[in-house]
C-alpha cells in the first residue's frame, strides 16, 4: 500500500474510533455479530478498503462499493476507467439498511 492509501485507511479507521460505542449498541440491539470487538471491526474495514482498491482496476464506474457485516466502503473517482495515481475519495458508513438518517 502507498502512503496515500494508508492515510485514507487511517481516516476510515478514525470513523470507527469515533463511532465505536454507537456501532456496538447497534450490534447488541439487533443481535448481529454482538461478539465483534474493535480489532475485528478494523479487520473488516481493511478488507473492504483493499477490495475496492482491487475492484477499481476491473470495473468501469465512478463509484465502487464493497459491503459486509454492516460496513460499506465507497470509492469515488471522476473517470470511469482506472488510471494509475488517480485522485479519489473514500467514504465509509455503518448501517444494516441501505440508507439511514442516523436520527
Amino acid at each position: 500500500m502507498t502512503r496515500k492509501q494508508i492515510k485514507k485507511l487511517d481516516d476510515l479507521i478514525g470513523y470507527l474510533s469515533t463511532n465505536s460505542d454507537r456501532i456496538k449498541i447497534i450490534r447488541q440491539t439487533l443481535g448481529i455479530n454482538t461478539d465483534y470487538n474493535f480489532l475485528r471491526e478494523v479487520e473488516i474495514i481493511e478488507y473492504l478498503f483493499t477490495s475496492v482498491l482491487k475492484l477499481r482496476k476491473k470495473l468501469d464506474n465512478t463509484v465502487i462499493c464493497a459491503s459486509t457485516s454492516g460496513w460499506t466502503v465507497n470509492y469515488i473517482r471522476q473517470h470511469k476507467k482506472y488510471k494509475k495515481d488517480e485522485d479519489y475519495s473514500v467514504s465509509i458508513y455503518f448501517s444494516f439498511v441501505e440508507a439511514d438518517t442516523y436520527e
